[in-house]
């Protein structure tokens, strides 16, 4: 990573304050002693109450996957029950929490997710939780991520983050020695596998405009950290953040014949059936699709790279994860906040880093990723990720805009060039 952490932190925290989805943390010197010393005054005010309450949750994970957090904190706060209340996400919570808040009727927890942060914050559904002890060990850019001017409306501990795996095998076959550090290096490592008869690299159809994204993140985002965001304000256009970064993938990957057409064909199943069996060198993925590999070729020789622009700079695709959030309506705020102090310990934290696999943004807690993602622990923690989708205003129409043209660019149906526009002209219609 050739950036530092305070770039990233500039841009998510300017990000973050027009719509939402991590620097060193501000107490480095934080340890679980630490933080069992000053845990939780709300926790004690729980407890001390005695008053025997039920916290609704509005909740973005099953049973399954809280269950034995909530028993823990049951069986420690006796008094307190929580009611979880799974809707499947993303569409359903989405629409169900927009009913529950318009209708005066929220839980007294939700989730907070790139896909509802926008109305949290405008409505003023959740409560300020930047008080919170676990905030001084995350970086203030991560916390911002689901926050405007300095308050703190979700607590989450983890972010995924992506990159682009890769078949060692293949690569040694193809001479290959080293992971590419520049994009000329993956470009020539693209060339060098092709040559052997090896198709190079390949997304799903939904997904084609990865390496276009992504070298627009490292050799963009890594200089202006707040472009997405000038684009937002109106300072600034598509056309002219855009349009180099992707000339320079157009010329390299489908001019040059590098990226297969076969690519818009597939859905993600077969282009992980294709990786795990040494049909493609390399595919673009994130922690999700560990499970999936292994289990479709338990002996597969595979790692992974973040790509970075040809002068090194690297910004990981990725995102924080969804967060806990306390509303403004519940009658029970301390026992809520009780709970986010018992999911923010450190012991819970290491555990609920098992069940997602995502990389942990909370300071000084010692784990193991067991994956290949073990290397991007320290992105996660400096906050060097970024997405663009959670930065741009009217997300949804400009994704589908700027997934539509890449596609049409594959295909031949429009120019590279013409994409920045197609952008431009779709926000501007999205914003009238």
């Amino acid at each position: 990573m050739k950036k530092g952490a305070a770039l990233l932190a500039g841009v998510l925290a300017a990000a973050a304050v027009l719509s939402g989805c991590g620097g060193q943390g501000n107490n480095g010197s934080t340890t679980s002693a630490d933080s069992a010393a000053a845990e939780s005054t709300t926790e004690g005010k729980a407890k001390a109450s005695g008053e025997k309450v039920t916290i609704s949750l509005l909740s973005w994970n099953t049973d399954e996957i809280l269950g034995e957090f909530i028993a823990g904190f049951e069986q420690e706060n006796p008094n307190i029950k929580i009611d979880l209340q799974y809707v499947p996400p993303v569409q359903q919570y989405v629409d169900k929490f927009s009913v529950l808040a318009a209708s005066g009727q929220m839980t007294d927890m939700f989730y907070i997710a790139a896909e509802n942060k926008q109305e949290v914050i405008s409505k003023g559904v959740a409560e300020d939780i930047s008080d919170m002890e676990i905030f001084s060990r995350i970086d203030p850019a991560t916390s911002a991520t689901y926050g405007k001017d300095g308050k703190i409306y979700g607590y989450s501990p983890d972010a995924w983050i992506g990159g682009i795996f890769y078949n060692k095998d293949l690569f040694e076959q193809a001479g290959i020695e080293k992971e590419p550090e520049t994009w000329q290096d993956f470009v020539d490592c693209a060339a060098k596998l092709k040559a052997i008869g090896v198709e190079p690299y390949l997304d799903d159809a939904d997904n084609v405009h990865n390496l276009a994204q992504d070298l627009y993140q490292c050799s963009v985002i890594s200089q202006e950290p707040d472009a997405d965001v000038q684009i937002n304000e109106g300072k600034a256009t598509f056309q002219e953040k855009y349009t180099e970064p992707l000339k320079l993938w157009y010329n390299d990957m489908i001019a040059s014949g590098l990226y297969s057409q076969m690519a818009l064909g597939l859905n993600s199943d077969q282009v992980i059936d294709m990786f795990a069996n040494g049909e493609v060198a390399m595919m673009h993925g994130g922690p999700w699709n560990i499970a999936t590999i292994e289990q479709k070729n338990p002996e597969m020789n595979y790692d992974i790279f973040g790509l970075s622009d040809n002068s090194g700079n690297r910004v990981l695709p990725g995102a924080v994860n969804v967060g806990l959030s306390v509303s403004t309506t519940s009658e029970h705020k301390d026992a809520c906040r009780a709970f986010i102090e018992y999911m923010a310990r450190d012991e819970n934290i290491v555990k609920w880093q098992k069940v997602t696999n995502n990389a942990i943004i909370v300071e000084g807690i010692d784990y193991t990723m067991g994956t290949v993602f073990e290397k991007f622990k320290e992105d996660a923690v400096s906050g060097s990720f970024y997405l663009p989708q959670i930065v741009w205003n009217n997300s949804s129409g400009i994704y589908k805009e700027f997934l539509s043209g890449i596609q049409d660019t594959i295909t031949g149906a429009d120019t590279i060039e013409n994409i920045p526009v197609r952008l431009d002209e779709k926000q501007a219609e999205l914003s009238q």
